[in-house]
């Protein structure tokens, strides 16, 4: 019975797509035309699998001096067939990130911007005057040149996921620190049962259409299935425990914590995060960037946009901003 929901909404929805359309009434204007679905992966030559990212699987390698990194996914071209998981055509590097106890980085500075989310452990972030306590739900943005140290303080791993990229011209010059526990609500009911915490924006230097979220998906839901189009970086990193399914195209792949996928950007492979617990929510990460805008385009105001619909949602970050500390 586990996979009741799964078999109930794609079987339905196969069986609406392939009903013969019942004839119009003498006189009536004609149909619209059926919509065309995309066939089997196979067939729409789209290796889904190759999309999807498992750290476990991966070496160990060194960041930040100190860092345990596992590759989840890597730089690559994501409209041709290539090595698996290197589908990333914004990004130069999808990891989890581990400090073991006692251990520390070295203050520095890189070229590079990252991304920062601590999934479990204790410790601190400092750029040589202030400094932040890290823990579960803490995000950090360190935009390029700024410098930073990361210290891992508790009796287990400080275990992170990390994201690296050349940033945009628009990148701060400071740290950002948010407790993504503190963050509002910014999207309720998306595709259909995924609900948000917006964590970082162009507000915060990133780019246009660039962001980055914490998702929940409640239990014993769906989110919809549907495509993106070229030029679309959608990244998805579970971080709740455990394992569910999810659909690629017309295939279901398994999706465990710290596995990533990005949504083959071709506008026909559907893509939906399936919660087949009826008690247990389920967390990602979530990345995006759209194309990249026209050169000649007007850059759009920080934080422009039409607000929510709903008043109790809000993308105000200023209560899960976290201060530094001096240090002494």
């Amino acid at each position: 019975m586990k996979f009741s929901l799964v078999t109930a909404l794609f079987v339905s929805t196969t069986c609406l797509a392939q009903a013969p359309a019942a004839p119009a009434p003498q006189g009536a204007p004609p149909a619209p035309s059926r919509q065309v679905f995309p066939g089997l992966n196979e067939v729409e030559g789209v290796s889904v699998d190759r999309f999807i990212g498992q750290p476990k699987d991966q070496p160990v390698h060194l960041s930040h001096g100190l860092l345990l990194t596992h590759a989840i996914l890597t730089p690559g071209d994501p409209y041709h067939p290539g090595p698996q998981g290197a589908v990333l055509e914004y990004r130069k590097l999808l990891a989890t990130a581990d400090l073991l106890p006692g251990h520390q980085t070295p203050l520095e500075t890189y070229p590079d911007e990252y991304f920062f989310y601590v999934k479990s452990g204790e410790g601190r972030l400092d750029d040589g005057k202030q400094s932040w306590d890290l823990r579960e739900g803490i995000a950090v943005l360190v935009p390029p040149s700024v410098p930073h140290r990361l210290i891992s303080t508790g009796s287990k791993p400080l275990s992170m996921i990390m994201l690296q990229w050349t940033a945009g011209p628009n990148a701060k010059n400071a740290l950002i620190v948010r407790d993504t526990h503190l963050l509002p609500w910014c999207e309720e009911n998306a595709h259909w049962g995924n609900t948000s915490h917006c964590i970082f924006s162009a507000a915060d230097g990133l780019l246009q259409g660039e962001r980055i979220y914490t998702v929940m998906l409640q239990p014993w839901s769906v989110s919809q299935p549907h495509s993106h189009t070229p030029g679309t970086e959608e990244i998805w990193t579970k971080i709740s425990p455990g394992s569910i399914p999810i659909l690629m195209g017309s295939d279901l792949r398994d999706m465990a914590q710290d596995t990533a996928y990005l949504v083959p950007p071709n506008g026909k492979t559907d893509h939906s995060n399936i919660n087949v617990s009826k008690d247990a929510v389920e967390w990602w990460v979530y990345i995006a960037r759209g194309p990249n805008p026209a050169p000649n385009a007007s850059p759009r105001p920080q934080g422009g946009g039409r607000p929510p619909a709903n008043p109790n949602l809000s993308r105000d970050t200023q209560a899960a901003t976290v201060a530094g500390t001096p240090l002494r």
